[in-house]
């Protein structure tokens, strides 16, 4: 997280605080508010910069919190997609290890993915224009692997018609390399253990293609510089919103009996 404060960014701005009182501290609020939405749209150019066609949601990953006049900090830092989990962003900024998305923490309850895999797309995977793997597809492997159950409900397949009808066209089946294979087909053709790299695959009349690969982590190098960035952008910009701020707060003060200073 990145905070803009007068104490920790500025500290010699807050001896001119005192001559205005309250109203010294709403202009002070408001520039730092403003030079966090700098910070933010800033950090928005740098990932379009940084990222292979980021999506809207990646753009808008960013919140600010404003500062006050009895808080003299503005925050600006990233939204919590997860509730209790790391934002999927946090390795782009830290480097590391990513956590497990959504669909793989589905996978691994229903004991298809341990928890310190993670998955990759193969040649099977349908990708959008940015790159990522198609919602549908993965609601389709989550239904068909049983692994699609959400607060009470269940999309998961069932023995339907229709259900039937979608595996004809493709069914998806998890493969472990080096475990035990199991049916006919298997020993007729002699091969008792599994060839095929971990992961989770699709069957269809055109033969069997890797969508989703195991792999043991996804290490992330640092892409995005989100300190530096903010920073620099706090630097720039504070000094004049303050000037600005502060100077409209002294023409507008009533000496003895100050007023809010509209933002």
């Amino acid at each position: 997280m990145v905070a803009v404060s007068v104490q920790t960014n500025f500290p010699a701005v807050a001896a001119k605080l005192d001559a205005l009182g309250k109203q010294g501290r709403y202009a002070c609020a408001v520039a730092l508010t403003r030079t966090a939405q700098d910070v933010k749209a800033d950090l928005v150019k740098e990932m379009a910069r940084v990222f292979d066609r980021p999506t809207r949601f990646t753009l808008n990953s960013l919140y600010l919190k404003p500062a006050k006049k009895d808080d003299l900090t503005a925050r600006v830092w990233l939204k919590d997609e997860y509730g209790t989990q790391p934002n999927y962003l946090l390795p782009q900024i830290e480097g590391g290890s990513r956590p497990q998305k959504r669909f793989e923490d589905l996978l691994r309850q229903r004991g298809i993915l341990s928890s310190t895999e993670r998955t990759v797309p193969g040649g099977g995977a349908k990708l959008d224009a940015f790159g990522n793997m198609s919602r549908g597809q993965i609601v389709q492997i989550l239904s068909q692997l049983g692994a699609f159950n959400l607060a009470g409900a269940s999309q998961n397949a069932t023995g339907s018609k229709r259900s039937r009808a979608k595996r004809a066209v493709g069914s998806y089946f998890v493969a472990r390399r080096g475990e035990a294979r199991t049916g006919r087909g298997a020993w007729k053709q002699g091969l008792k253990v599994q060839h095929l790299p971990s992961g989770i695959y699709i069957k269809t009349t055109d033969g069997i293609k890797p969508v989703l690969l195991f792999v043991s982590s996804v290490k992330y190098r640092i892409r995005l510089q989100f300190a530096l960035v903010a920073l620099t952008t706090v630097e720039r910009a504070f000094p004049g919103h303050f000037a600005r701020e502060y100077a409209t707060a002294l023409r507008t003060a009533r000496w003895g009996e100050p007023t809010k200073l509209a933002a």
